[in-house]
């Protein structure tokens, strides 16, 4: 058990906050004239895990369910990155470990994302003004997985690599915070996330 963790460090979007998956399926299923349900089994199936998981880009991820889908040579990249980016928004399950956390801990959202974006979704997210603070890309000067966004982090946050905790939906981003000594975990579902606060955490 780790004893001198002070702060915990979230990813926002694919941690705290997800898509409404439904939108950008429905889409795709017009788009390409493919059934519903065929449609959401491609996209949101092997092809969404790698891109969730960080092995490939979007632009990798559209390549792949454009190879898949019938007349998938009608999704434009572009496009389906802005209905991606604007598909309703909600919590994820790991926002309920969130009040828990802040009664022992320092809590921080690391995100690629702009401050304007932010306030926006803190009108809509009361968990966002909960918590200790939000470093974004934008602030920071540079986007994750770049070390430099961390050692941002960290000094925003007034800790050291020793004390802190990174969780992220994203494996190439776990990699750079792992690089520099910060305990890391790769979320991939809200039980192997709480197995690792339980490991790491006096919780």
């Amino acid at each position: 058990m780790q004893n001198h963790i002070s702060t915990i460090f979230f990813d926002l979007f694919g941690v705290l906050l997800g898509i409404d998956q439904s939108v950008v399926v429905q889409y795709l299923s017009k788009l390409t004239n493919t059934s519903y349900l065929k449609t959401r089994e491609i996209t949101m199936g092997e092809p969404y895990m790698r891109l969730e998981r960080g092995e490939v880009t979007f632009k990798e991820y559209v390549e792949d369910i454009s190879a898949m889908l019938p007349n998938g040579n009608r999704i434009d990249a572009d496009s389906l990155r802005e209905i991606w980016m604007n598909s309703k928004i909600g919590e994820m399950p790991a926002v309920s470990l969130l009040d828990d956390l802040l009664t022992n801990y320092s809590v921080w959202v690391i995100s690629n994302t702009t401050e304007s974006h932010i306030k926006s979704l803190e009108s809509q997210f009361t968990f966002l003004e909960k918590i200790n603070g939000i470093v974004t890309s934008e602030r920071a000067g540079v986007h994750k997985p770049h070390p430099n966004i961390f050692q941002f982090a960290l000094a925003e946050a007034n800790c050291d690599v020793t004390s802190a905790l990174f969780i992220d939906d994203s494996y190439t981003n776990i990699e750079s915070a792992e690089n520099l000594g910060i305990v890391s975990h790769h979320y991939t579902d809200f039980d192997g996330l709480v197995g690792f606060l339980q490991k790491n955490l006096e919780i």
